[in-house]
């Protein structure tokens, strides 16, 4: 009788796995920089459970957790090394960790009047490393520059700008000198089951604009079964 109700309960239970299984929808994307982006959809088609960014099969830029279409419990974004850039989580909004190494080269101007809030106010901190914001932004840029000119090569130096609303929106742009000429892009991140998070700048309790800058080296020199690089220049 026991055996019995032990297969019961397994009969059961993978039956219920068979249905969790069927239930959520395997995707697969991959971004501009040919990055993947890995998730699985509920079968009310909203993204739910693991979700992760690969840059290659054993390599991950981002991974965390989707509840109905919505971030949830911790999510880490790793750097090109495999080292953790930072810890963030969606449930406390709280930022547990960040790699102050990575964060002391970057560029950051908060938009305030007060000295006190430039100078103390916490900077705004995208939810992916700064190895896959130059990955996105420097293959929109690259691919702008290849548009107006297929010729284009060499190697070019940019700064790799975001302008972080209050409220987490934000506008890319990149600034490069061409002919001792400052030239200024847009750039429009917009990738399938992808964006970018933002934390946005803050000090006692209250948010403000800033800018967000990296300086990257973008190279044009295409060479046959060499993957595109982005050099983070510092």
């Amino acid at each position: 009788m026991r055996n019995k109700s032990r297969l019961f309960y397994l009969t059961i239970g993978t039956l219920l796995l068979n249905q969790l299984l069927f239930a959520q929808e395997q995707k697969t994307s991959v971004l501009s920089d040919q990055t993947k982006v890995v998730y699985a959809m509920n079968d009310s088609k909203k993204i739910e459970g693991v979700y992760s960014v690969l840059k290659e099969e054993d390599k991950v830029f981002l991974r965390g957790a989707y509840k109905d279409n919505v971030r949830t419990g911790n999510w880490y974004a790793f750097n090109d090394d495999g080292k953790v850039f930072l810890r963030y989580n969606y449930d406390l909004k709280k930022l547990l960790f960040l790699d102050t190494t990575s964060i002391n080269r970057l560029k950051v101007e908060i938009d305030a009047k007060d000295p006190e809030v430039k100078e103390k106010a916490s900077i705004p901190v995208p939810i992916t490393s700064i190895d896959q914001y130059i990955s996105l932004l420097g293959t929109e840029l690259k691919r702008m520059v290849k548009t107006e000119n297929k010729n284009a090569d060499g190697t070019l130096e940019a700064d790799l700008i975001t302008k972080i609303d209050k409220n987490g929106r934000a506008n890319y742009q990149a600034q490069y000198v061409a002919d001792g000429i400052l030239v200024t892009k847009k750039l429009v991140i917009s990738e399938k089951g992808f964006d970018i998070d933002w934390i946005p700048s803050s000090y006692k309790g209250v948010n403000y604009a800033a800018t967000f800058s990296v300086k990257a080296r973008i190279s044009f020199t295409e060479k046959p079964g060499i993957k595109q690089r982005f050099i983070w220049v510092y």
